[in-house]
């Protein structure tokens, strides 16, 4: 009577200390589901339309993988972009705090070693776009978007902190150039009477001297002139 006792006694015990192993295994893996819930909601948040901010991953040439994503900083929204490389992953702050109608996102403008984000630029009828450096995420140029010539790598864009000028930037060179608009010519072609027209130009070819740029509202008629390089 007394082994059947002991016996009782022993599964008892085998028993608890199964059912303690069994809490604390399932109170592990709770905490280890809040943890995660916590992380998706620091990471994630709702623009003011309700609409979810959502994280945007591009490959980039040169082996760059650009990673943009929001983020919650001393419990108020920003919004930051990762560049990685191989062993080398950096986190930039683009945007604190952050605007509902300023966000930054990539529309596949990608120099070799260079890439654009781009924004609404906040409240304006504009398009903005932002030049940023791959090897140092330094923002090299910003203005209103005109035309990307991937191939050549340069960009038609306006300068509204320069009496809102027109230029196009070599991209590798850094050097600017000036574009006045052909008036004369201008004047001889209906398509470009319209007050949008200049908006609608874009790099048309690239040769040693000069970049010829032409009007897509005319097109298919080809309304084109000519602009020396900036040296």
């Amino acid at each position: 009577m007394k082994n059947k006792i002991l016996i009782v006694l022993l599964l008892c015990l085998i028993s608890c200390k199964m059912d303690n192993r069994k809490s604390a295994t399932e109170e592990r893996k709770v905490n280890k589901e809040e943890k995660k819930v916590k992380k998706s909601i620091d990471t994630l948040f709702y623009d003011e339309q309700g609409d979810t901010i959502e994280t945007q991953t591009a490959h980039l040439k040169n082996n760059y993988k650009l990673i943009i994503f929001p983020a919650r900083d001393k419990n108020h929204e920003v919004l930051n972009y990762r560049l990685i490389k191989g062993k080398k992953d950096n986190t930039y702050l683009l945007l604190d705090p952050y605007q509902t109608n300023r966000r930054f996102y990539y529309q596949g403008v990608d120099f070799k070693n260079y890439f654009a984000l781009h924004s609404n630029g906040g409240g304006t009828s504009n398009f903005y776009f932002w030049l940023y450096d791959k090897e140092t995420g330094n923002e090299v140029l910003t203005g209103i978007t005109g035309d990307f010539d991937l191939k050549n790598e340069l960009i038609l864009y306006t300068d509204e902190d320069d009496e809102y000028k027109r230029f196009i930037y070599d991209v590798n060179t850094k050097v600017k150039t000036l574009i006045n608009l052909p008036y004369d010519l201008m004047d001889k072609h209906e398509c470009t009477q319209y007050i949008n027209s200049p908006k609608t130009l874009y790099i048309k070819r690239v040769t040693k001297k000069y970049y010829y740029l032409a009007f897509e509202i005319c097109e298919p008629l080809l309304v084109e002139f000519r602009v020396k390089k900036a040296k």
